[in-house]
């Protein structure tokens, strides 16, 4: 019965219309005769075109689905069905399914049992759109009104590829989400939070949204009045939004990704002098020995990257970078269906024991090169972690954040004398002053910041990371 009702759907009836209904639509189906019957099926992987289903009592097919979207039914034993679903991947969907014919339409209940219990969704079949149109249809639908959640004709997320796949599905109003960060004062903005219930894609999105408001405002801030504060947290939202395309590179399209990651690198390197500078300028007021002539280079250099600064902000390709990635992230495309927590624990999970890695490799010693891996490796892991602290769950992510912290903060400093250096050494290879004196600003705890960071990683390579 069921296998030669599927087939009559195939070809007769042309015209599908898919609704979301609320459990109590067993009232409706208690006033129409239907026919039940029982279905469970499973994927292996998310790539290959079929799946595999069992009609109960003992009915078990392997189905293939073409790019056209048919299907084509190859029928096996018990044993090879149940060998088969011992490799399943994502969830068995179990359903019962009540068939009506009323009228010229059959309609189609799903019950979804088991992990999805709670779902409900109708189908309508039709010959075509005069018995859409017809009276009866009309009162039909009119009955059902009450039931109906909505309309889900292309809605993907109720498909049975992502249903058993994906995450179960989730409600919610991503626009109003973007009109909530809009409402937000831009300085407060820092302290915005994602929702946690969101699918992978939109949480993203979300994120890199409040980024690009983050960015605009600062960057106007900047071009008003220069303070190293401002630069600062410029330089941060060019960092962290260059992270979180970087690590949801799959979310986007390659060109916009490849585009704007390219650009906010270098907008974060052609920055990074400008924020020594203001460094230095500071620390050369509370030098005694620092000479007068330095001072005034010093400033004489601010002033000149200043200008390029507020240029880069002000120019075309900028304005363009910020534009595209706001067009993009508005595009419901890419679409996983994966939930943000899920998705974002994966993720942490692959690049802590990257880390674990990185760190081990340094009992066999390690130089400058390996430290700037763990320092980019913990960075990354410290922007994800900040973004999603309450996604993920605060408790456990407090605790990794104050352990990698111990290694991160020496880390940090050991790399800023670093780059302190190489800035100063061209200061005085470029200044017209020949006898310009920069030692008073060189790093006097170079030898310190090594002692830490030895401490930290033989600490930090006994320990095991877990989310």
């Amino acid at each position: 019965m069921t296998h030669f009702y599927c087939d009559i759907i195939t070809i007769m009836n042309n015209i599908q219309r898919t609704f979301l209904v609320s459990p109590h639509i067993e009232h409706w189906l208690q006033k129409h005769k239907s026919t039940e019957h029982k279905t469970e099926q499973f994927y292996l992987n998310k790539e290959t075109p079929y799946y595999y289903r069992k009609d109960f009592p003992d009915t078990y097919m392997k189905v293939t689905v073409d790019k056209h979207g048919h299907e084509e039914k190859l029928f096996m034993n018990e044993e090879m069905y149940e060998a088969q679903r011992k490799k399943h991947v994502g969830r068995v969907l179990v359903k019962k399914t009540y068939t009506m014919a009323i009228g010229e339409a059959t309609f189609v209940l799903e019950k979804y049992l088991k992990k999805l219990k709670g779902l409900y969704i109708l189908l309508g079949h039709f010959e075509d759109e005069k018995v859409v149109k017809s009276p009866q249809s009309i009162q039909l639908f009119q009955s059902l009104e009450p039931y109906v959640i909505k309309e889900i004709d292309q809605d993907e997320k109720y498909s049975a590829h992502t249903l058993a796949l994906g995450s179960k599905p989730m409600e919610y109003n991503l626009q109003g989400f973007f009109e909530k960060i809009d409402a937000f004062e831009s300085p407060n903005l820092f302290f915005w939070q994602v929702p946690p219930q969101l699918y992978v894609r939109d949480g993203v999105s979300l994120v890199l949204y409040r980024n690009i408001r983050l960015l605009n405002y600062y960057k106007m801030s900047f071009q008003k009045r220069q303070f190293a504060s401002t630069l600062h947290r410029l330089r941060v939202l060019l960092h962290r939004t260059t992270t979180m395309l970087e690590t949801f590179w799959d979310l986007f399209t390659p060109e916009i990704q490849h585009y704007c990651v390219e650009l906010l690198k270098r907008y974060y390197e052609e920055t990074k002098v400008l924020r020594y500078l203001y460094f230095l300028d500071e620390l050369c007021a509370t030098r005694e020995e620092a000479k007068l002539t330095l001072y005034t280079e010093l400033k004489s250099l601010i002033s000149q990257e200043e200008q390029s600064v507020i240029g880069m902000l002000a120019s075309n390709p900028f304005m363009h970078m910020m534009n595209s990635l706001t067009k993009e992230i508005k595009i419901p495309e890419n679409q996983k269906y994966i939930s943000l927590r899920k998705e974002v624990k994966r993720l942490l999970r692959g690049q802590l024991s990257h880390l674990e890695m990185l760190l081990a490799k340094t009992s066999e010693g390690y130089d400058d090169v390996a430290l700037e891996a763990l320092y980019m490796a913990i960075n990354s892991l410290q922007t994800l972690m900040e973004d999603f602290f309450h996604v993920v769950g605060e408790k456990e992510l407090k605790l990794i954040i104050e352990e990698l912290n111990i290694l991160l903060k020496p880390l940090r400093e050991y790399r800023n004398c670093k780059e302190r250096a190489l800035i100063l050494s061209n200061i005085k290879a470029e200044s017209q002053t020949k006898t310009l004196d920069t030692d008073p600003l060189l790093c006097e705890h170079e030898a310190e910041l090594k002692e830490k960071i030895d401490r930290a990683l033989k600490l930090l390579r006994t320990s095991r990371f877990y989310i």
